[in-house]
Formats: C-alpha cells, sequence, structure tokens
C-alpha cells in the first residue's frame, strides 16, 4: 500500500524550485510544496487516533464513495498509472525495495493486488464502527509503521508525511486531474472525491498541514498541480534503472489479471498524464501557458508495434467515447468483471503463479485482517 521511506529533502526539493512553464505559482499553492518537501520529510506519521476528523462530513463522504460506480474505470486506472509514477519518487522507492513487496513479477502482483482490495473496501463498505472500512485501514497503517520502523533500521529511511502525501497524489492525482481529458466535468465528483481522500489521508496518518487534499477541490486542485509539474514530472523524466525494474516487475507481473498491459504502453501513459515533453499523442496534450515543440522527438514512434496499437486504442476510447453513459457502463463492467472473476477463479494467475498464490485475501474468514508479509533484505 502507501509505502515510503525518508530522505534528506534532496531527491524532489531541487527541481521542484523552478516552474518549467515560466509562470508564477499560486502563493499558497508553494507554500504547501515548500512545507511539504522540506518539513514533511522530518515528520512520521501523524500519530492521531483512528476516529474520524472533527471536518469529516459524512454526506460527503458517502457521496465520495458512491462515485466508485459511476467512474470505476477512470477512478482504477488513474490509481494505477498514480502508482507506477509514485515508484519514480527515490525514496518511496527504497522502501519499496527495502521490503522486497515489489522486486518480482509475484510480490508485485500479489502487493498491487492488496492494494485494490483496500481500495475497494474503502469505497464500497459504510465508515461504522467495526465495519471492514475500518479493519482495512488499521491494517495498512499498521503495515506502514512495521515497515517504517524495519526499513529505517536497515538505513533505508522511515515513511514520512512527504512520501505518504506524494503516494497519496498517486490515488487520486491522474484520476482528478485527468478528468477534463477524457471530457468529463463533474463537478460533485470531484468535491466529494477531494474530501473522501482527504478523510482517508488522515485516518492513514497524514497531518491536515500535509494532505495533498484541502477544504475543497479549488485548493486541492491547485496542490495536485503544483506536486505534478514540480515534483513527479522532473521524476518521471529522470528515472532510474530501479524504477525500470520495477515498473517492469508491476506490469508483467500483473499479466494475469490484465493481459493487456505492456511495460512500453503503460509508461507512455503515466508519462502522457504527467505531461512530460515528448509523449504528446494530441495537440492539446500539454500544460496552461507551455505549447508543444515541433521539432520536439516523440516518443510514440519509439515503441514497438503492439504498444502503439494499445496506446492508439486506449487513447481514442476514453478521450472520445468515455463521455457517453454506453461506454462508460461497459469500461465500469470490463473492471468489475474482472474483479469478480480473480476473486473466484484467478485462471491465468493459477496458471503462473500457483493456486497458493494466486487467491489474495486482506480478511480472515471472521472478517479480521490478514497479516502483511514483509521480505527484508537483511532477512
Amino acid at each position: 500500500m502507501i509505502g515510503a521511506s525518508v530522505d534528506k529533502c534532496s531527491d524532489s526539493v531541487s527541481s521542484a524550485k523552478k516552474d518549467k512553464s515560466g509562470g508564477s505559482e499560486n502563493p499558497a499553492a508553494q507554500a504547501y510544496l515548500d512545507h511539504l518537501l522540506q518539513n514533511g520529510a522530518l515528520e512520521g506519521d501523524s500519530g492521531a487516533p483512528m476516529e474520524m476528523p472533527p471536518w469529516y462530513d459524512e454526506a460527503l463522504f458517502r457521496k465520495g464513495q458512491s462515485f466508485m460506480t459511476k467512474y470505476r474505470f477512470l477512478i482504477t486506472a488513474g490509481m494505477f498509472y498514480g502508482l507506477v509514477a509514485v515508484l519514480a519518487i527515490p525514496s518511496i522507492l527504497r522502501v519499496l525495495m527495502c521490503t522486497r513487496q515489489s522486486s518480482t513479477c509475484l510480490t508485485a502482483f500479489r502487493r498491487y493486488m492488496r492494494t485494490i482490495l483496500h481500495t475497494n473496501a474503502w469505497y464500497e463498505h459504510p465508515a461504522s464502527a467495526n465495519s471492514k472500512f475500518w479493519t482495512s485501514l488499521r491494517a495498512v497503517r499498521k503495515a506502514h509503521s512495521k515497515s517504517s520502523r524495519a526499513c529505517s533500521k536497515l538505513g533505508a529511511g522511515q515513511i514520512t508525511q512527504k512520501d505518504l502525501a506524494l503516494t497519496q497524489f498517486g490515488f487520486i492525482g491522474y484520476a482528478t486531474l485527468g478528468a477534463a481529458r477524457v471530457q468529463l466535468y463533474d463537478e460533485e465528483y470531484l468535491e466529494s472525491t477531494t474530501h473522501m481522500w482527504r478523510v482517508l489521508g488522515y485516518l492513514l496518518g497524514i497531518k491536515d498541514e500535509y494532505n495533498i487534499c484541502g477544504r475543497n477541490w479549488a485548493e486541492t486542485k491547485l496542490r495536485l498541480d503544483i506536486v505534478m509539474r514540480r515534483v513527479y514530472r522532473p521524476a518521471l523524466e529522470n528515472t532510474s534503472e530501479d524504477f525500470e525494474k520495477m515498473t517492469k516487475a508491476l506490469v508483467e507481473g500483473l499479466w494475469p489479471f490484465n493481459s493487456t498491459l505492456s511495460t512500453g504502453s503503460v509508461l507512455y501513459f503515466t508519462k502522457r498524464l504527467t505531461y512530460i515533453k515528448g509523449y504528446e499523442y494530441f495537440s492539446f496534450d500539454h500544460l496552461p501557458g507551455e505549447t508543444i515543440d515541433p521539432k520536439q522527438k516523440l516518443y510514440y514512434y519509439d515503441l514497438g508495434w503492439y504498444d502503439r496499437l494499445l496506446v492508439t486504442y486506449g487513447l481514442l476510447i476514453v478521450t472520445y467515447l468515455h463521455k457517453y453513459s454506453i461506454v462508460r457502463c461497459y469500461l465500469n463492467f470490463r473492471v468489475w468483471l474482472n474483479e469478480l472473476v480473480f476473486h473466484y477463479l484467478p485462471f491465468l494467475a493459477i496458471w503462473q503463479y500457483g493456486i497458493n498464490n494466486s487467491y489474495v485475501r486482506i480478511f480472515t474468514k471472521d472478517g479480521r485482517d490478514k497479516e502483511f508479509e514483509f521480505h527484508l533484505k537483511a532477512d
């Protein structure tokens, strides 16, 4: 789940000091980013009790949960590419490498399937006492605490507020900032999703001052935008060999869950969502205030024919057809059916990983959480 580590704040800060578009930053957004990268890199879990924050709005939270049914494809796709992008953050990558949760196809498969199941629990179960909603959140926060202490002892750093907030971007960033790129202009979705993930961030140990989700969508949009441009964009422009290996393990590991995934197309989609130069497909694939350089090399043409087919098909579907209800229903149904089949009979995973490794569960039969397994480098 939300994995991370401390560094001395130098991984992302230097590249985050310049606005590549040449424009002036919103002062509040800039202050948030500076505080997050400098002070957030020095603080661990908030220590707040597992109870709803004083600003919790039950009706708005439930509305946010309800959008998983309406926009399941958008939310799950945005989350997937967001979690690929998270691997480009050096401090987060170090902890994942330390815990060995994503270094092989099998471990990456099981980690991401747990992520899907936990996220679904947050969307599908009521936030009432003793529900699976709370069981899941407690399990995830406990796992963060355990891995943070262990990796800190091994020199990989602890999980910090900065890392938690940057991973929070992975869950919500592309699914909200990218909504307009698939012609989705649903303010109610954006507002309620913001509140829901603000609450989830709080319950997972993020202090309000570092929470990437603000009091409303307007404030959150500014935070997400500056984090994407000033942290994720430079990080994905200068990825490491370890990032490439972990991404390859993740994509190939998830092949039994989605056989249309390929490393080339996944990286292309992720970098396009982050507005990286050379990953423009349409003429409008640039940030406000920027223009596409006609001499810029287009990396689409470096892809193999199958990757190009996946990119072209995927972008045409989501850009021009996702706005129609019947297409959204079809895409949502495919995701739901895939998860259902994987719960009861993950035949491709059984063929690749064996029966015992293929059935991933986060709850025991009596509703309690299942312990996370760690395989630290020192083991």
